[in-house]
């Protein structure tokens, strides 16, 4: 994500998706439009690995960007998801919006504490597009690369 922040720095800004579509293929030019601009980048930092630090942040300023391992996300309808073994190779981006603790976990003879995450894959993936993962051991990379962003909304639509 930080790369794509960089990017919407130097480029002035984002256009809304209407203006300019996802189409899976490689088109070769860059049709971006200046003059279309809904959002612009003021700003972005790196948040700490410290789990405690990550959710005051998301407590005081909102949603975090966040990378992750998708593999386990592939298969997931709902519940807390918390793989035994996964790799922290991350290859996927989503939105970090919450967290809270439920479902008895015999092992540590309390409730599971968990990380809320927003998909991109509509609300018809996991539960309504959210994905809740472990929280407390760094599952499948999520508290490896975290960072926040200070968005300009140029437009009033």
């Amino acid at each position: 994500m930080n790369s794509a922040f960089e990017y919407t720095l130097k480029a002035g800004g984002l256009m809304r998706e209407e203006d300019y579509p996802y189409t899976g293929t490689d088109r070769g030019t860059c049709k971006f439009d200046k003059t279309k601009v809904a959002a612009k980048v003021a700003n972005f930092s790196v948040v700490s690995l410290d789990e405690d630090q990550i959710a005051a942040n998301l407590f005081k300023n909102g949603p975090l960007a966040v990378a992750i391992n998708a593999v386990f996300m592939q298969t997931y309808i709902g519940g807390v998801s918390c793989p035994y073994i996964c790799s922290k190779r991350l290859d996927h981006g989503v939105l970090l919006v919450g967290y809270g603790s439920a479902g008895y976990a015999p092992v540590r003879m309390k409730d599971k504490p968990y990380w809320i995450i927003k998909n991109s894959w509509g609300e018809n993936w996991g539960e309504n597009g959210f994905y809740r993962i472990c929280r407390g051991r760094n599952i499948c990379g999520v508290d490896s690369m975290v960072s926040t962003v200070a968005a300009v909304n140029t437009n009033s639509e």
